[in-house]
């Protein structure tokens, strides 16, 4: 597709302004700076990005205010848009969008090798994948996908327009809303983990009688496991993207518009707020509550509950700031290290052993 820059300017007016070139020219595609043509509209938001534009054929830049001046004067058009990456994201799903869903030849089709039990109710325009099997009593909206080789147990619900692809697994009851997003091999509603003992340490499993709800437009990536509550339900919050590779343990409770990044895990009964953002691999202990608006780094360890909005990071945990300090001490740990042993030598003091 191509279009001009005045379409954009006028679908997006308190977002994108023209700062120079004409309203007329036409853009040809999205790109890296790397792979640009000079027809080619480039996303520039930070230095590094400033740096390969630079090196680019690219006569059609979108920048922040900040780099705006910085621009070549060789640059022929240039949008400039508080939020870069906003813009990048807008601009590509409304003019340059990607046919996410997989589709077979007709509209509602099941494929032959697909097994749905007689009392599913299958919305209109439902593609079915080869080797899904669709339980009893399960109700899927319209303008569904249910991928290949997929697992939905009986009394499923799953809202219009959301894309299961293939090899998931949605255990039993669960609710899945609308538009919603899960990739592959990722397991919803299994069975939590939980076992009493006995005298003797003898286990035995404790019976999860909960659901997990995953509310509209929550998107859920590859290699995922929620676990299904104990007796109430874990639940997934409007507008929450989970990446790869991420556990959340029975009675998991997240909020609203929560961004979490690969390879988190979340032990049993945590409860997060709306609006928070979680690093790669941070890991959070049970039992905990966190608070709205709560951004962690990645790698960090949450050990107690946290009940004041802000950005924390590291283990123990730490305001940011202290934390980012924290750990550039740490590289000058030996050094400090070899000063106190050379004042305990000097002071006829026992040196601490190594």
């Amino acid at each position: 597709m191509s279009l001009q820059i005045r379409t954009i300017v006028e679908k997006f007016p308190d977002l994108i302004r023209l700062g120079r070139g004409s309203e007329t020219t036409t853009i040809g595609d999205l790109q890296a700076p790397e792979s640009a043509k000079a027809n080619s509209l480039i996303f520039v938001s930070d230095v590094e990005h400033f740096r390969l534009a630079t090196q680019s054929p690219s006569q059609i830049w979108m920048v922040s205010p900040k780099i705006e001046p910085q621009v070549p004067p060789g640059i022929a058009n240039v949008l400039v848009s508080n939020n870069v990456m906003l813009s990048m994201a807008l601009i590509g799903n409304q003019f340059f969008p990607l046919e996410r869903r997989q589709r077979f030849d007709d509209i509602n089709h099941t494929h032959p090798q697909a097994t749905v039990s007689p009392s599913a109710k299958i919305g209109e325009n439902c593609n079915i994948g080869p080797g899904a099997r669709i339980g009893d009593g399960v109700e899927i909206g319209a303008n569904c996908f249910i991928g290949a080789n997929s697992v939905i147990e009986p009394n499923v619900k799953i809202g219009a327009r959301t894309h299961i692809h293939p090899l998931v697994f949605i255990g039993a009851r669960c609710v899945i809303g609308e538009d919603c997003e899960i990739k592959p091999n990722t397991t919803i509603g299994g069975e939590g983990y939980g076992y009493a003992q006995d005298k003797q340490f003898n286990h035995y499993r404790v019976n999860h009688y909960g659901r997990v709800v995953l509310e509209d437009r929550v998107h859920i990536g590859a290699n995922v496991q929620i676990d299904r509550g104990t007796y109430l339900d874990s639940r997934i919050g409007a507008g929450t993207k989970i990446d790869n590779h991420c556990h959340f343990g029975h009675n998991i409770v997240i909020g609203q518009n929560t961004l979490i990044t690969g390879g988190m895990i979340a032990a049993g009964s945590v409860t997060i707020g709306s609006r928070c953002v979680f690093g790669g691999r941070t890991t959070i202990k049970g039992h905990l509550s966190i608070c709205d608006g709560v951004q962690i780094g990645g790698m960090s360890g949450i050990t107690g509950s946290i009940t004041e909005p802000g950005e924390y990071g590291g283990l123990p945990l730490q305001p940011i700031r202290d934390e980012m300090r924290t750990r550039a001490s740490l590289k000058k740990l030996p050094l400090l290290i070899k000063q106190v042993q050379r004042i305990l030598k000097h002071l006829g003091l026992e040196s601490p052993a190594e």
